[in-house]
């Protein structure tokens, strides 16, 4: 390839991505897609009875059907419909580990113990962030739009939502939470006050 047809073919190319930069990045801030969360499961023991546990999940897809709960180290199992929000319980199970599956559809090996409990913590303060990060610049934009263009952020976090988390994961997430609303808040402000 000459170097005129090189430079034709790169001139345009490169103007075009420039033009389109900003225009994805105001995009994603204001209309980011929400991804499908990933298929997970939990084993926790039955209270009062050491022999049974109840086995949660979540991320599954009702239109797939039924998700197949399966005991991985004996015997023991059950079919359960998830909800529409992807999540099920299969309860009064066997002892043991399990996997869950859908035909066609997500899967997951169960945790339990130390191990489901650091995923509930970390899903608990990625949730929290994201709300947060919502929250903030919802409240942001409104008063910015509104004229308040010297508001402060104030967060919510007496109102954490979720999973069970430990308190250390409740203060982590109540953190998250404050820095996720207040980073997003002020971009808000920034964005929608002009001078």
């Amino acid at each position: 390839m000459n170097q005129r047809t090189r430079t034709t073919l790169f001139i345009p190319l490169a103007a075009c991505s420039l033009a389109l930069g900003p225009v994805t990045a105001a995009w994603a801030v204001t209309a980011a897609p929400h991804a499908a969360p990933a298929a997970q499961c939990f084993v926790e023991p039955k209270a009062g009875d050491a022999t049974k546990v109840t086995v949660t999940g979540e991320g599954f897809d009702k239109a797939k059907g039924k998700v197949k709960v399966d005991r991985t180290d004996g015997d023991g199992g059950t079919l359960v419909t998830p909800g529409a929000d992807g999540k099920f319980t299969a309860t009064d199970q066997p002892a043991g580990k399990y996997e869950a599956s859908q035909v066609n559809g997500p899967s997951a090996t169960c945790l339990a113990g130390q191990e489901a409990q650091d995923a509930v913590n970390k899903n608990f303060i990625d949730s929290e962030r994201k709300r947060g990060t919502r929250e903030g610049f919802t409240d942001g934009k409104e008063l910015a739009q509104a004229g308040v263009c010297d508001a402060e952020a104030k967060p919510k976090v007496n109102n954490l939502q979720g999973l069970t988390a430990d308190n250390e994961a409740k203060k982590k997430a109540q953190e998250a939470y404050k820095a996720a609303y207040t980073a997003a808040f002020d971009a808000a402000i920034n964005r929608y006050c002009t001078d």
